[in-house]
């Protein structure tokens, strides 16, 4: 897959975690769809799973330190209930969200040798509190977001409950926001170059927000593509098989836009998925250890590959023995795990 022409890193941040109901990642073939799934969001709360918060650092030799998503900050874990002080948020619970001091945006870039001024540029694939958190971090950074999500930002479900919290966008006080005006790519009719060189690309890929967006990093033998929310796990690639929870048009749009990521996988084999919150032996065995070093090798991802195949049939369905099944642990705050 060609198209670089000097080195690019990319590494993967652990930005914290988030407990969700099983059901909001898993349930949308099962129930939860329309106004009964989030009914069942707010008073399920006996199947949690915890998953990682994953946001993406691209270093570009000549465009700099672009940042894919930023996390959470200290405040939304541990202050939760007055940060969210005024917001319709009694959805959610006191510990939605975990990080400790290691987890935090500033310590995570000094490991790297960074400091968050160092960032050039920060990369919204949406606005959803998990993804924005950390802009507190990055005051006045330049924020790159499709046009579509910004416009769209003061949408609420049922007319009152907003999907998008003000508060944590204040810290972006210089939006780029983008028409996707750069010309096809490969079976995306219409892209958006975040580099100069065209190797960074923004695409639009709306349903899970109404201007939700994936970046795809071009390397000299394969690719990346971060998919934010589009794919919360490897597995929801095989969308006949797991969905996520949603409502009305969004579901549509939202597989409409899995199988147009399926269709650029097909056409670019060395495409490597980077979703933002896999919890399984994918992230933990072959993403996590191959980006820490911001680098896939040619043999980590023949492993990748390999285990792509021990996931999906040749056809995309999810093989029977890896369809995710909810793991009761015991604990006390009803939190569990998924079969793998």
């Amino acid at each position: 897959m060609s198209g670089a022409h000097s080195p690019i890193s990319v590494y993967q941040l652990r930005l914290g975690a988030t407990k969700v109901p099983f059901g909001q990642f898993y349930g949308g073939l099962e129930g939860w769809r329309g106004l009964s799934a989030f009914y069942r969001f707010a008073t399920d709360k006996r199947h949690f799973i915890v998953v990682p918060i994953h946001a993406y650092l691209v270093e570009h030799p000549d465009d700099g330190l672009i940042l894919v998503d930023t996390g959470i900050n200290w405040r939304q874990a541990h202050e939760h209930g007055h940060y969210y002080r005024g917001m319709a948020h009694y959805l959610f619970d006191e510990d939605e969200y975990r990080l400790d001091r290691s987890e935090e945006l500033p310590a995570v870039l000094a490991r790297l040798g960074h400091r968050p001024e160092d960032i050039t540029r920060v990369v919204l694939t949406h606005l959803h509190e998990d993804h924005v958190g950390g802009l507190a971090y990055l005051p006045g950074t330049e924020v790159v977001v499709s046009r579509d999500e910004w416009d769209n930002r003061d949408w609420r479900l049922f007319g009152f409950i907003p999907m998008v919290y003000e508060p944590s966008l204040q810290p972006a006080r210089s939006v780029t926001l983008a028409d996707f005006d750069s010309g096809p790519f490969e079976n995306f009719p219409a892209s958006h170059d975040l580099t100069a060189d065209g190797v960074v690309k923004l695409l639009p890929t709306p349903g899970h927000t109404p201007g939700h967006s994936c970046v795809v990093v071009r390397l000299d033998d394969h690719g990346l593509l971060i998919a934010g929310d589009c794919l919360y796990t490897l597995r929801h690639l095989a969308n006949g098989d797991v969905q996520a929870f949603g409502a009305g048009k969004r579901v549509e749009q939202h597989n409409a836009s899995i199988r147009r990521l399926t269709e650029l996988r097909a056409r670019l084999p060395e495409l490597i998925v980077l979703p933002a919150h896999d919890h399984t032996a994918y992230q933990s065995e072959h993403l996590g250890p191959g980006l820490a070093k911001g680098r896939l090798t040619a043999e980590e991802r023949a492993r990748i590959r390999r285990y792509e195949q021990s996931v999906f049939t040749a056809d995309g369905r999810l093989r029977a023995d890896r369809m995710p099944r909810y793991i009761t642990c015991g604990s006390p705050d009803h939190v569990g795990g998924v079969s793998e």
